[in-house]
């Protein structure tokens, strides 16, 4: 059991290693390949899309086939797609592997936490749910700093970390038994027009294509009609008639879609304006990670004495304050604590905020409703990076693409503050 925690600790480092260590090495990433650095920022679109498009199938299909067998395949599909990309000859050859990463990504995001819940005992879940949680701040903080320090070399050894965890983590978890099996059987109709319409949505954004990103938008309708009468659906469209729920999940996604993009497009400022070397820029991106590792348990004990909507509503106030003033283009010695702000607003935030959700549906639910926070959160993240990519491409210049886009982030965070306030005050 313990060998196949640690496989499930090692795959939760993973992706938020490897996507915040990528936005530290766009502009080496540009230099390699003669394009330029604003037109980087797509790969992190390829990676977070294809987990966003891909973690409920495959978190149903978990439930049908097995958490052990998912989880495995998860790993060797990542596993290829991470080694792949480190030798890439060329870009799109590198928006490929990273599609293929995302997917087992996917696989691994869509089965651990039920896996972890399969091989813990009752008494010791809650302990294994924090180093789970502890894992992916670590990731976080890491991806950066390490990133930043491997980009002085090559871009291509930022992945070899990421692979060799995902070796290590194969190797731990064995044969662990494909324990789950559900009852019902797979929505292929729900999986693929969901999919379908969350690519049309993210890839319309970022190729600036808003008839196909409107197109996406109703085809997400029409999977929340279409799932709305299955049997066993992809997407648990029930759990949506409760305003706290859906009001909280909202929320989730829209800090997500405000905060994701930071990290790459601050990384090409600092570079490219400011002229730091990426081993510095990582180290100064690490800083936000640091402030929400550091205030998440905070967070939580505050949570726990006063109205949560209440303390979310001031984390995302706090968000929307840091990403106005990053607006301004400060100067390096102003960011490092916007920087903590933006961490300590985030921690702030999103504690309280996953609290309500899990609190607002019946224990029984608690693994549907936990799958459609994953959802929220990379969806947000895909369709951030798409703003940025679509924003920093259409810009006059790095510093001036920045600008925007913290100032739109800024706009999108204010929306998730009155979300939060009114969720508050309904209660």
């Amino acid at each position: 059991m313990d060998r196949a925690l640690a496989s499930i600790l090692a795959s939760s480092f993973v992706t938020p290693f490897i996507a915040s260590a990528l936005g530290v090495t766009l502009p080496a990433l540009a230099s390699s390949f003669g394009v330029p650095s604003t037109a980087t920022v797509s790969l992190l679109v390829a990676l977070t899309l294809a987990v966003a498009v891909f973690v409920l199938p495959f978190g149903r299909l978990a439930d049908v086939a097995g958490y052990g067998r998912m989880f495995r395949a998860g790993l060797a599909v990542a596993g290829a797609g991470l080694a792949s990309a480190a030798l890439s000859p060329g870009l799109e050859a590198l928006y490929g592997s990273l599609l293929v990463a995302g997917m087992g990504l996917a696989a691994v995001f869509g089965s651990n936490n039920a896996l972890l819940f399969h091989i813990v005992p009752p008494e010791r879940r809650a302990t294994a749910v924090g180093l789970n949680s502890a894992s992916v701040y670590l990731g976080l903080l890491a991806g950066p700093a390490v990133g930043g320090l491997l980009a002085q070399f090559s871009w291509r050894l930022i992945f070899a970390p990421a692979a060799f965890l995902i070796l290590l983590s194969y190797a731990l978890v064995g044969r662990v038994a494909a324990a789950g099996r559900a009852a019902g059987g797979f929505d292929v109709a729900g999986s693929v027009v969901l999919g379908g319409s969350i690519a049309l949505v993210v890839l319309g954004v970022d190729a600036g294509l808003w008839t196909a990103a409107a197109l996406g938008a109703a085809g997400l309708a029409a999977a929340f009609l279409l799932e709305s009468r299955r049997e066993a659906p992809v997407l648990e469209v029930g759990l949506f008639r409760s305003v706290v729920f859906s009001a909280s999940v909202a929320a989730a996604f829209l800090n997500y879609l405000s905060t994701a993009a930071l990290s790459p497009s601050l990384s090409l400022l600092f570079q490219e304006v400011y002229k730091m070397a990426p081993r510095d820029a990582g180290f100064m991106l690490s800083l936000q990670a640091l402030a929400m590792a550091l205030l998440a348990p905070v967070a939580g004990r505050v949570s726990d004495r006063v109205s949560p909507s209440a303390v979310a509503a001031l984390g995302a106030g706090v968000l929307a304050a840091a990403l106005y003033l990053l607006s301004a283009e400060p100067s390096p010695t102003a960011a490092p604590w916007l920087l903590l702000a933006l961490g300590a607003g985030f921690a702030f935030f999103i504690v309280p905020n996953t609290t309500i959700i899990l609190s607002s549906v019946p224990p029984s639910r608690r693994g549907t409703a936990s799958a459609l926070v994953a959802e929220a959160r990379v969806l947000g993240q895909s369709l951030s990076n798409a703003v940025a990519s679509y924003v920093l491409r259409s810009a006059p210049g790095v510093a001036a693409g920045v600008s925007a886009l913290t100032a739109l982030l800024a706009y999108i965070s204010v929306a998730t503050v009155f979300l939060s306030l009114v969720r508050h005050l309904s209660h």
